[in-house]
């Protein structure tokens, strides 16, 4: 019984330090850019940036459960790509640094809506996007990553 009241109490606050942060960033995903231009200048991978409404868009958590979450999603970003998040989200609060670099990125590359995927040349120039959910979202991804790759 002590173990679980020890796990329970342990999930609790892990859950609780988690939200203290507001950080709505996925496992594996950048939420600074100039790290995540850093990491497609070392590697030579394009940057997959997507912008999102992670707590409020139902194409977004579509998205994120259709494709992102996806085994074939992770492995092909693994090998191909650098993961960048932009998150605009309206529940959770974002540090102010993160949101002005958000907005920052979303005027500079034209974001009318969400989800946005934009993928970025090592070189910081965009080489194509995705709007939406559409069904093929990887099959539109990899094709432009193939064109960035050439």
């Amino acid at each position: 019984m002590k173990k679980l009241l020890l796990a329970l109490f342990g999930i609790c606050c892990g859950a609780s330090l988690f939200a203290a942060t507001g950080s709505t960033t996925p496992q594996g995903w950048y939420d600074d850019f100039a790290a995540a231009q850093d990491a497609s200048a070392k590697t030579g991978r394009p940057i997959l940036a997507l912008f999102t409404g992670s707590d409020w868009c139902p194409y977004c958590v579509k998205l994120k459960k259709n494709f992102l979450d996806k085994a074939a999603f992770k492995t092909f970003a693994a090998g191909n790509v650098v993961l960048f998040f932009a998150d605009f989200p309206r529940r959770a609060k974002l540090p102010e640094k993160l949101k002005k670099q958000n907005s920052e990125l979303a005027k500079k590359y034209g974001i009318e809506g969400f989800p946005t995927t934009v993928v970025i040349s090592p070189k910081g120039k965009e080489m194509g996007r995705v709007v939406g959910c559409p069904k093929y979202y990887l099959d539109g991804v990899t094709t432009i990553v193939k064109t960035v790759a050439k």
